[in-house]
């Protein structure tokens, strides 16, 4: 009997996915869902599934570490940002699993053209991940190679040829399939859908690996980066309090000695010298006097003092000239980014 693993989020496409594969026969499936960072809704998840597939087994896992470790190896091959890293860390979860369990085929609910993933994309994902030939997609089987299975297989499964944002077909498929739901609503979205949510992400893992707190960081409105440090400024009384949470030990802490100053955090490369630290701070000690209203040419004192020590030291600098500060911000969120934390 063929055993399918199938990634499931919840999602319309997924779940038109595995009502799919329910219709093929002497089929062994369970559904997966993979806990990201970014995603965290396996209890909803979990419901929805023993409520419309009562038959398959399900579980759960997470990806905190192979975000933390591996995610930034993604970027820059050959696969769309974000949702072509993101997916290769999903499909190298299943693999593992997969290999572990020996199941023989990996099911998803991926549309061709969806999230910037092609064909050929896709397929150089399967590559990646070790599975070539092992991940079939039905909502787009038609517009790729087939997949090989023994036994009775795929052949009950209609061939689709789903592209892009087909979000009303597949409500049309999902109602002809007995899915009926008026208005299908995901358990949550990714953050990544922000455009400039993802592009700062992006700049960061280009320059190397990223833990999760910087990533969790690039949530607040006002990030300033070079490829030496980045800085969070922190402008209202709500981000303030939001930011002290951030705070990791090699961490510098910036601001001025009046009522409502921004707070500034600054993490800097390890490999810096101390008089390049030294530079480097004083020029995010002049974003937080350029934030702060100050006029040009005025000269402030900003106190700063590293998060494991108790000394406060000062440096009295001019306010960053606005051309220079914008140069250095990151891209502008289109929205509120809201994150999912992962104990």
């Amino acid at each position: 009997m063929p055993r399918a693993l199938v990634l499931y989020s919840g999602s319309l496409a997924s779940t038109v996915a595995a009502k799919l594969l329910a219709t093929g026969r002497e089929w062994q499936v369970d559904l997966l869902y993979v806990r990201t960072p970014f995603l965290n809704s396996a209890e909803a998840v979990k419901e929805l599934a023993r409520r419309l597939f009562p038959e398959f087994g399900f579980s759960s896992c997470g990806l905190k570490r192979e975000y933390s470790l591996i995610w930034h190896q993604m970027v820059g091959r050959g696969l769309p940002f974000p949702c072509g890293a993101c997916r290769s860390l999903l499909l190298h979860k299943a693999a593992r699993i997969m290999r572990r369990k020996k199941y023989d085929l990996l099911v998803t609910g991926e549309i061709v053209g969806r999230g910037g993933m092609e064909v050929r994309d896709l397929l150089h994902l399967d590559s990646l991940v070790g599975l070539q030939g092992k991940v079939f997609r039905p909502l787009s089987s038609a517009l790729l190679p087939p997949v090989e299975l023994s036994g009775n297989g795929l052949h009950a499964i209609p061939r689709l040829s789903l592209r892009g944002n087909a979000d009303e077909v597949l409500r049309e498929l999902a109602r002809e399939l007995g899915l009926t739901v008026p208005e299908w609503r995901k358990p949550d979205s990714c953050p990544l859908e922000d455009e400039g949510f993802a592009a700062r992400v992006f700049t960061l893992l280009r320059r190397g690996p990223v833990n999760l707190n910087t990533i969790w960081l690039m949530q607040f409105p006002h990030v300033f980066a070079a490829e030496e440090f980045v800085m969070v400024a922190a402008l209202s009384p709500a981000e303030r309090r939001e930011l002290q949470s951030f705070f990791l030990p090699d961490d510098v802490r910036l601001y001025i000695q009046v009522p409502h100053s921004p707070l500034g955090l600054v993490r800097f490369r390890e490999e810096l010298s101390a008089a390049e630290t030294q530079g480097l701070l004083e020029l995010c000690a002049r974003i937080i006097a350029a934030l702060g209203g100050y006029e040009p040419g005025e000269e402030v004192k900003v106190a700063y003092r590293h998060e494991l020590s108790d000394e406060l030291d000062y440096v009295y600098v001019h306010p960053l000239d606005w051309d220079y500060l914008e140069r250095l911000r990151l891209p502008r969120l289109n929205s509120e980014v809201r994150l999912v934390y992962l104990d």
